[in-house]
């Protein structure tokens, strides 16, 4: 079992990459959201800031290994751009919760400002580089209005969901893994 865990922590996040772009297409067909609304699912970012809150230890680096492999894959196969935007933002706010994990406690509302910090950090440097590369001219007000705030509260719903689903399962997949002695 505990040379399995990593390979169930990637297949879980490779799942969660492919209902990304299924729920993406499913939200673009609700008819009570405004339609110019446009929300950004970050399900593998929240599933790994998770596993960087509830499973890594001081010496492992498995989200920020599943964030730049799996974010080059959101890259590919959600982007027209092959640039490794995701593969940079997700990375960077792993790494960045990474670091704040080094003074906090692993607690629900711990768990809950990372996902809205590494939401707002990963969708923030997303538009500016998007705005540097020239891809969108979208303003920033705009922005705000219609894509960051609705992306936050989604995601934002989808960490407490994640945070019930998840945090047992990754804390003992860490006891089996780095503390049980067989």
């Amino acid at each position: 079992m505990i040379r399995l865990i990593p390979f169930l922590l990637a297949f879980l996040s490779l799942f969660l990459v492919m209902i990304e772009g299924s729920i993406s297409q499913m939200m673009a067909r609700i008819p009570f959201l405004p339609n110019d609304w446009f929300i950004v699912s970050h399900f593998l970012l929240l599933f790994l800031i998770y596993v960087t809150i509830f499973f890594e230890q001081k010496n492992t680096y498995y989200a920020f290994s599943f964030a730049i492999v799996l974010g080059a894959t959101v890259d590919i196969l959600y982007t027209s751009l092959i640039g490794g935007v995701y593969l940079f933002v997700y990375a960077t706010a792993i790494y960045l919760v990474r670091n704040m994990m080094k003074w906090l406690h692993a607690n629900f509302f711990v768990a809950m400002l990372m996902v809205i910090l590494g939401v707002l950090i990963a969708d923030i440097f997303a538009y500016f580089l998007y705005s540097i590369i020239q891809i969108h001219d979208m303003s920033w007000s705009v922005y705000l209005s219609y894509r960051l705030l609705p992306t936050l509260v989604w995601n934002f719903i989808f960490g407490i969901l994640f945070y019930l689903l998840f945090k047992k399962m990754l804390e003992k997949w860490a006891y089996i893994k780095f503390e049980r002695k067989e």
